[in-house]
């Protein structure tokens, strides 16, 4: 079943055994210091003993300052002490013979206020604020999954200001130093996330990239931030660990955002980024063949991956074999990159292989926050109860 998605693949510097991706999903089930857990060894295992080619790690604050810090319990490469922690999920994944890398993320101007420090605002492309909040803040559903007793306030987003160019400098030496970490941490590469709202989007959307400078006005412009990050990534750890940049339209705060221009902002996004130190580009999005632009009906993948000239991984509604298999058949991309279904079934992989028909189970929250897990990693599995403080004027 599925010849091409069960195919052999080499993406950069790794060869993959498939053409599934296991996409980076957020869980927030870290320790309060961003400490990986033992629980998240057995998640990433499980997924891997389900036959998933590659995985992508849920977001990781790669330095500790200038708003990076996205979310309370985020899992973070920001010290030895997260990079002692980590190595308990590489060595479990790489004992079932799957490649892993890190997904290195700044929230910009969505991270939760009180991840920030006291005294510090949010930092984005340009002075703005979202007019969104931190997910999952404003749904009893959420609180009643994590077991949170008391308040559950719904979090707003603070006015963050515009980084000069020194600080985009700083920026993009602390990705390098997280991918450094990463590395040290046994993953096999990183990944830079420009996508979903977060900071490197923050740069490439025209809509919240207002600058006049070099890094603004236009889709060189606006990608020219993601190209020096991956560059001093690239220089940080070497030619032979993969690097993929994540990319899309919307973001946390704007679930239905498209870019101004559509296809054709695309095509000049991907021809700026031909000469850019990414292996591969990554495409984020919830329908990989809807591209939002009425004027078109080209997948924005496939127009950056033409004007780029490099090998994409598609995301976005990827549910079964047959919907993994259209990426190829189509030709908009040399991986699938899969998501929600993993959460609850594990075994995605080997299932839609098998042919058979299967009762999937609808998305649900709870399957992020206590999700099966791979029980000879780590026995019994500890649910941690966050201690978030619903006091929104807190600061660390």
């Amino acid at each position: 079943m599925f010849p091409t998605t069960f195919s052999p693949v080499r993406i950069g510097p790794l060869e993959l055994k498939n053409r599934l991706v296991m996409a980076p999903l957020t869980r927030q089930v870290a320790e309060l210091d961003g400490t990986p857990t033992a629980e998240m060894a057995a998640y990433y295992a499980r997924r891997a003993r389900g036959g998933i080619g590659l995985i992508i790690s849920e977001g990781t604050y790669e330095v500790d300052e200038l708003s990076c810090k996205t979310y309370l319990s985020q899992p973070g490469i920001a010290n030895q002490k997260h990079v002692d922690a980590w190595r308990m999920t590489t060595d479990a994944v790489h004992a079932l013979g799957t490649p892993i890398i890190c997904q290195l993320m700044h929230g910009g101007r969505v991270s939760d206020p009180r991840c920030l420090f006291q005294g510090e605002s949010a930092v984005s492309a340009s002075d703005t604020q979202s007019e969104g909040w931190v997910l999952y803040t404003d749904t009893d559903d959420e609180k009643h999954d994590r077991g949170v007793q008391g308040d559950w306030p719904k979090v707003t987003f603070p006015p963050a200001r515009a980084l000069t160019e020194a600080e985009l400098g700083k920026v993009a030496d602390g990705f390098a130093e997280g991918a450094a970490r990463a590395i040290e941490a046994g993953f096999d590469g990183v990944e830079v996330h420009g996508a979903n709202g977060y900071l490197v989007y923050q740069f490439i959307h025209p809509k919240t990239n207002l600058r006049t400078d070099d890094y603004g006005g236009s889709a060189e412009n606006n990608v020219r931030f993601a190209k020096m990050i991956c560059q001093r990534v690239r220089d940080a750890i070497g030619p032979d660990k993969l690097i993929t940049l994540r990319l899309s339209q919307d973001g946390v705060d704007d679930f239905m955002g498209a870019w101004p221009g559509g296809v054709e902002y695309a095509r000049e996004v991907g021809a700026a980024l031909a000469d850019c130190a990414a292996d591969a580009l990554h495409w984020s999005s919830f329908d990989w063949t809807d591209n939002r632009d009425p004027n078109s009906d080209v997948p924005m993948a496939k127009a950056i991956g033409e004007a780029s000239g490099k090998p994409m991984l598609v995301n976005g509604g990827i549910a079964d074999g047959p919907g993994a298999e259209a990426v190829f058949e189509s030709s908009t991309g040399v991986a699938a990159v899969v998501g929600r279904p993993l959460f609850a079934h594990p075994d995605w992989p080997h299932i839609i292989r098998s042919g058979m028909d299967y009762p999937w189970a609808e998305f649900d929250r709870k399957y992020v926050i206590q999700p099966p897990v791979d029980l000879g990693v780590t026995y019994p599995m500890d649910r941690r109860v966050p201690d978030w403080d619903p006091d929104l004027s807190k600061r660390r």
